[in-house]
């Protein structure tokens, strides 16, 4: 009888134990659960901050990318290894994240950059490389080729608002437009934009003839693509607004807010393929482009531009906290 009584006595606590192990395992898989989706919305945020291109406060980005017909442009920009900590890791963390696709160019490699190394070469020795490597590796990624510097800060959303009444298809280019009267050769200064047909007319004839295109190193990269420019029949677009003024702007925007003194800038007024006066100095609400900007200057831009909230505007909201960026 005392081991009847004894063997129930296991059998119950067997049971109580595995009724406790079984409660235990289901509070086990609710934290599990928990725990996961927890993680992806601190993961989600968290990159929201890391880019500085996620949150509510950019609201044209989601709409872009919900839109397939818009342009797809990819950015490419040249510079070196003395720039990779000063500039680049603040454009890549800012204004590229607005681009389609990216690509450095440099002559030392980065990990965090991840360029396209070319070593020993001036910047039109690189372009001539760096086209040739877009093209053939991500020539159906995109509509346009933004060309830029390290020191360029870019509004895609006004480049793409430019581009939107063009097809890739057209031969043809954009940037603030400069001439020599002496050559009559028309290029671009201070950026510049390639349709995939000017591009593929660059890769697939231009490059291929000596007559046509420079094919040897040169400090002159912008003179050097709109000569090649030219032999391909690639027109140069008008990017100016309905009051003439530039939207490519070869100058800082506090430069530019200033008067233009012809003892400073006497090589853009002199250059420029439109007349420069007193209207067309002033700064365009459509700019696409800025050069020549210190970090500081791309950052500050950033934040007046995509995060500032102005209260009583019809706004989205958003939250300006951001990670703190250290210039050296």
């Amino acid at each position: 009888m005392d081991e009847e009584c004894a063997n129930v006595a296991s059998v119950s606590k067997l049971r109580a134990c595995l009724f406790d192990l079984l409660e235990s395992l289901k509070i086990l898989v609710k934290f599990i659960v928990i725990s996961l989706l927890c993680f992806n919305l601190l993961q989600t945020d968290y990159t929201c901050l890391l880019n500085l291109a996620g949150d509510s406060a950019n609201d044209s980005l989601p709409i872009a990318r919900s839109n397939i017909s818009r342009p797809r442009v990819f950015c490419l920009i040249f510079t070196y290894k003395e720039l990779h900590e000063y500039s680049d890791i603040h454009s890549q963390a800012t204004w590229l994240q607005h681009c389609d696709r990216y690509l450095f160019v440099s002559n030392h490699p980065h990990s965090v950059l991840e360029p396209l190394v070319v070593k020993n070469r001036y910047r039109w020795g690189s372009m001539l490389i760096s086209f040739d490597y877009v093209s053939r590796y991500y020539g159906n990624d995109f509509d346009w080729l933004l060309k830029v510097n390290s020191d360029n800060f870019v509004i895609l959303e006004n480049l793409r608002k430019l581009l939107e009444p063009h097809s890739p298809e057209e031969p043809i280019s954009f940037g603030c437009k400069m001439k020599i009267k002496k050559t009559r050769l028309t290029y671009t200064h201070g950026g510049t934009v390639l349709s995939r047909e000017a591009l593929h007319r660059l890769i697939t004839v231009a490059f291929k003839n000596s007559s046509i295109c420079y094919l040897s190193d040169s400090p002159y990269d912008d003179e050097e693509l709109g000569r090649c420019l030219r032999g391909v029949d690639v027109v140069f677009g008008d990017t100016r607004d309905a009051m003439g003024r530039q939207r490519f702007i070869p100058f800082t925007p506090q430069e530019y807010l200033t008067e233009l003194k012809p003892e400073n800038n006497e090589w853009f007024l002199n250059r420029s393929y439109y007349e420069i006066n007193n209207t067309t100095r002033q700064l365009s609400p459509e700019a696409i482009s800025f050069y020549n900007v210190s970090p500081e200057t791309i950052v500050t831009l950033y934040y007046y531009i995509y995060k500032l909230r102005i209260f009583g505007k019809n706004t989205p909201s958003q939250n300006v906290t951001e990670k703190k960026i250290k210039f050296n």
